[in-house]
């Protein structure tokens, strides 16, 4: 007798199958974010100092620093401190290659390297199989040139520099990308980074941005859009919103496939579940934001994630309180999240200003440390809804602190929208690494480029060394296996944290200890045996010294 239901079976079989080869391309795409190093206004270092200043509402704008060269912009800004001081030593760069290369590519070698650090991943490891994905738009150092330019100045200050001196100077063999798209070009870079990781381009990606104010000409010009706020002041999604002011940042992720990372015992900051790019196409204006385009790229982003508007509990918009772009947003979001729970909305540049390029970034950390605590920071500058912001569709801006509650959803999402018209969208999870015991190996290294900073990192190293067992165990285990090893170098043998306690405060005062010995580029260290774990460890004390081609006020 025929077999009726053979060709149910086949077909459920085959759907069954397409299903798998569906869950396998998302996995495919879902991207940990292992590692990530940042700089922001307020003497803003790490995620730690980024976090107490979002909780507290802090406004950390303020006058154009008096310590560079003149003339400056007028107004209030979101200015790093230091912004022309470098470690060039350190990355066997000469003086007067230095005092030419763009201060925008400097911050990003510092921070690149600080991001691996966090990583607990030693550059030289992964060189062969990591990409670079820069979003950089301002050229302010242009105008800084001399008349008779050094040779040095051509490959110091082109856009496409910056992600090949990073790929150069950390021997990273993956595709490196300059990315220009204006206010989204950091995000767009993430994207792209997350891209090749899914098509096997790169088993590693450093992903991120960069902007500094470096003379008045572009605030100008910018100015003539009449986007900048006249009394100094970024207020998005408020009644009072009149512009915004221009920031400065840098904000560098390093990625790896979420399978990878698990697989290799990586800790996990957070997952990027999908993200996508589109352009406002022709809308009312050539720099005019659009609803359908926004709505359209939200609306994709969930989809390919597998996700629905019920499962986005936050969004950090673009938000650059403006009178045309934030109603604009607000009805998008609203079309592509709205629904009957209450879904927070937020925006940085209340804090530290529109920092552009490195936007995007920027607010994809914030994303992520609101899903790491649970919580939804205040807004910053908030008092009252625009009115030209519809209500309703569940929207909620948060006047102070509030937790992110699992019923409203246990996503993240971040949106940042270029000028010339590209949107880039991402949604990000939060990720719990499982803990992993390590032995202790009687020790650890520590080692910097010069003696100083040796003496300041063991300085460091002491402050921040765990009391307890696991934790010490942890720390010992990271600054063995995640750190690369540089030319001025120590072994603590210490089998207790009181011990390399003494120890590195015994080396941080330049005096000897027994617990100390010498290291050289030939004496081997432990094994890392078969687990692996990455304890939070304090940053390289960079020896910056100020290079300028303008003479300092």
């Amino acid at each position: 007798m025929p077999d009726n239901a053979a060709p149910l079976r086949r077909a459920m079989e085959t759907i069954r199958s397409l299903r798998a080869e569906l869950e396998a391309a998302r996995g495919a795409r879902r991207v940990a974010v292992v590692g990530a190093a940042l700089r922001a206004p307020g003497g803003i270092a790490d995620r730690d100092s980024y976090w107490e200043a979002l909780i507290a509402g802090s406004d950390l704008t303020g006058p154009y620093p008096a310590d560079r060269p003149g003339p400056g912009p007028a107004g209030r800004g979101g200015y790093l401190a230091g912004a022309l001081a470098f470690d060039a030593d350190f990355f066997g760069i000469s003086p007067r290659e230095a005092r030419n290369l763009d201060p925008q590519h400097r911050l990003l070698l510092e921070v690149a390297w600080e991001a691996f650090e966090d990583a607990a991943i030693v550059p030289a490891a992964a060189a062969g199989s990591t990409g670079v994905y820069v979003g950089i738009t301002g050229q302010d150092h242009r105008a800084w040139a001399e008349e008779d330019p050094s040779p040095s100045w051509l490959i110091g200050n082109g856009h496409c520099f910056a992600a090949g001196r990073l790929a150069h100077t950390l021997g990273l063999g993956g595709p490196a990308l300059a990315i220009d798209t204006a206010c989204s070009s950091s995000l767009v870079a993430v994207h792209q980074a997350a891209r090749a990781l899914a098509a096997g381009d790169c088993d590693l990606a450093l992903a991120g941005g960069v902007n500094l104010v470096l003379g008045p000409r572009s605030t100008l010009e910018i100015g003539r859009t009449s986007a900048l706020s006249p009394d100094g002041r970024c207020r998005p999604f408020d009644a009072r919103a009149n512009g915004f002011v221009r920031g400065e940042g840098c904000g560098v992720l390093l990625l790896k496939r979420l399978a990878d990372a698990e697989r290799d015992g990586d800790r996990v900051l957070g997952v990027i579940e999908a993200t996508g790019v589109n352009h406002d196409g022709r809308a009312t204006g050539f720099t005019a934001p659009s609803v359908a385009a926004q709505t359209r790229l939200i609306e994709s982003v969930l989809a390919a994630a597998g996700c629905t508007a019920d499962d986005v509990g936050y969004l950090e918009a673009h938000g650059t309180g403006t009178a045309l772009g934030d109603p604009i947003e607000l009805a998008a979001a609203r079309a592509a999240l709205g629904g009957s729970r209450t879904w927070h909305i937020g925006s940085v540049k209340a804090n530290i200003g529109h920092t552009e390029a490195a936007a995007g970034v920027l607010g994809l950390l914030k994303a992520l440390l609101v899903l790491e605590h649970r919580t939804v920071p205040p807004q910053a500058a908030f008092a009252t809804l625009n009115p030209r912001i519809e209500e309703g569709g569940g929207f909620e801006v948060p006047r102070r602190a509030v937790p992110l509650d699992a019923g409203a959803g246990g996503y993240a999402a971040v949106s940042s929208f270029g000028m010339s018209g590209t949107n880039a969208h991402a949604l990000l999870a939060g990720h719990v690494s499982p803990a992993s015991a390590v032995e202790s190996a009687g020790g650890f290294p520590v080692s910097a480029h010069t003696a100083a900073a040796l003496r300041e990192l063991a300085a460091r190293y002491a402050a921040a060394l765990p009391d307890d067992a696991d934790g010490f165990a942890a720390f010992a285990h990271t600054a063995t296996h995640g750190r690369t090893r540089l030319r001025e170098a120590f072994w603590v043998k210490a089998d207790s944290p009181g011990e390399a306690r003494e120890a590195l405060l015994a080396l941080a005062a330049g005096t000897q200890d027994a617990r100390l010995q010498s290291l050289t580029a030939d004496d081997a260290l432990p094994g890392p045996g078969t687990a692996r774990t990455v304890a939070p460890l304090p940053r390289y004390p960079w020896q910056r010294r100020t290079f300028s081609l303008r003479p300092l006020s």
